[in-house]
């Protein structure tokens, strides 16, 4: 099927077309039955960034068209999306790629030379640390107000943020989501007794909602002493300096 559509689109797209790429979980072999097939066009520099969706024979495919020099840069950013977006930059299965043009060997190897930032890895790690003091706040809000599906709610958004945290601390990205929490127990810098209690607040063990709630503070608390060890600091003190007030007539 992607070699159906490839040739739509050397026919429609001609030289604007530089390669054409599989990824995500069918450029893996790891695609079911029900699986989308996810594609990606390598556009030259003057084409603008695009997507689009469609039903062919009952799967659903996607066709990302994203211009060679934004590839590039996406390809070896480290932002907050990086652990579950950079596996697609680093297996890609070329369908088609225009004579002579090493694109898609470039772009896979600014998203290998992103794993040497380590500085960058360590602000991502502290920036990702907000979102999980927000959510631990909601987890408590919901907890005072009774509700337990909120609850429930909430304790699954902190071990998706606590599992990406972990990826920045490693430098390690995630090949898919289904499989981040077990592939982040495996890990090698980890905060105290990560793996027992990821296993419990995700709920991959069968543990009462209160049990899962209590173990949601204890991980948190492991997880700041951890970072605090690492030298890795998130919290700022003292005042912000307020922006100057604009006059406009």
């Amino acid at each position: 099927m992607a070699g159906q559509i490839r040739d739509e689109l050397k026919k429609s797209l001609g030289d604007d077309l530089r390669a054409f790429v599989i990824f995500a979980s069918t450029a893996k072999e790891e695609d079911g039955p029900y699986s989308d097939l996810e594609m990606m066009a390598i556009m030259t520099d003057d084409y603008d960034e695009t997507a689009c969706g469609f039903m062919r024979e009952g799967i659903y495919c996607e066709i990302y068209y994203i211009p060679f020099m934004k590839a590039l840069k996406d390809a070896a950013k480290i932002d907050q999306d990086w652990p579950f977006s950079a596996d697609q930059w680093h297996r890609m299965l070329p369908v088609y790629v225009k004579q002579g043009d090493d694109c898609v060997g470039h772009i896979q190897m600014a998203a290998w030379q992103s794993l040497n930032k380590e500085e960058e890895f360590r602000k991502a790690a502290g920036l990702s640390v907000f979102p999980i003091q927000e959510e631990i706040g909601s987890l408590m809000n919901a907890w005072e107000k009774g509700v337990r599906s909120d609850v429930c709610t909430h304790l699954f958004n902190f071990s998706v943020m606590v599992v990406k945290l972990m990826s920045f601390m490693n430098r390690h990205f995630y090949p898919s989501m289904r499989n981040a929490w077990e592939e982040s127990k495996k890990l090698e810098n980890l905060p105290k007794d990560y793996a027992e209690l990821i296993e419990i607040i995700h709920g991959e063990t069968s543990a009462p909602v209160e049990v899962r709630y209590v173990t949601a503070f204890g991980l948190w608390q492991n997880i700041l002493d951890w970072m605090d060890e690492l030298g890795i600091k998130w919290e700022k003190e003292g005042v912000y300096k307020m922006p100057k007030k604009i006059f406009r007539r």
